[in-house]
């Protein structure tokens, strides 16, 4: 199988920790059911500057490089790499933050099962995700935003979607919930034969389903888009 993988909270633990460093930040007190990586939306009385200055900041004290690992993600992904999948990294993360990606990667020991790290260039990122997923031909597509995993689906290509308190609703079809990286290995095995190693099928529905474009009036992508 080809299978897109979601960096931010699939394989590093980010949102929570990103979350704190708001609170901190501007004296407030969101919970994670209420989190979310374009927070910035929702307090229009915080000056741009600020938001930009803060996820400015955050980088350069190296956010992206000491993010811990989800666990058992790294023994996952091994795992999938030993059985023949070909794995891709698609992350909301801006190109400009591809050198911080890599260097994590290869830091936790997992760069080189990856055939690819794509990066968000220019668009919103639900949009952009969907349609590397689709450009890429993936089979499947593991996320944790609820609004890329609906995206993504609209391709028919299925996603599995992280459990987080933040991505609570109801999912279409093609759309399962996991828990944990052994659940990943779980479905994809139940997805791919009990054995999970025989290559899946191309998706013939697919073909029906254009690449997706973007809607004219387009919203404007935040800092907040880097990390979804």
């Amino acid at each position: 199988m080809k299978i897109g993988i979601d960096l931010d909270d699939v394989l590093a633990i980010s949102l929570p920790h990103y979350l704190q460093a708001f609170n901190r930040r501007f004296g407030l007190t969101i919970d994670l059911a209420d989190g979310a990586w374009r927070i910035f939306d929702r307090f229009p009385q915080i000056p741009r500057r600020e938001a930009h200055n803060f996820f400015s900041e955050l980088i350069e004290d190296g956010f992206f490089l000491s993010r811990p690992l989800m666990p058992g993600a790294r023994e996952a992904v091994e795992s999938l790499a030993e059985e023949g999948h070909r794995l891709f990294i698609v992350t909301g993360r801006a190109a400009r933050d591809e050198a911080a990606t890599r260097s994590w990667l290869e830091q936790v020991g997992l760069l080189r099962h990856f055939g690819a790290v794509v990066h968000n260039r220019i668009e919103p990122v639900h949009r952009y995700k969907s349609g590397a997923a689709f450009e890429l031909q993936l089979d499947l597509f593991i996320e944790d935003e609820l609004a890329v995993a609906t995206a993504v689906a609209e391709t028919a290509i299925p996603v599995l979607l992280f459990d987080h308190p933040w991505n609570q609703g109801i999912l279409p079809e093609n759309i399962q919930r996991v828990r944990s990286w052994a659940d990943v290995l779980g479905r994809i095995g139940e997805m791919n034969g009990k054995e999970g190693k025989r290559q899946a099928e191309d998706n013939p529905a697919r073909a029906d389903h254009p690449r997706p474009t973007q809607a004219a009036g387009k919203p404007e992508t935040t800092e907040g888009d880097r990390f979804l």
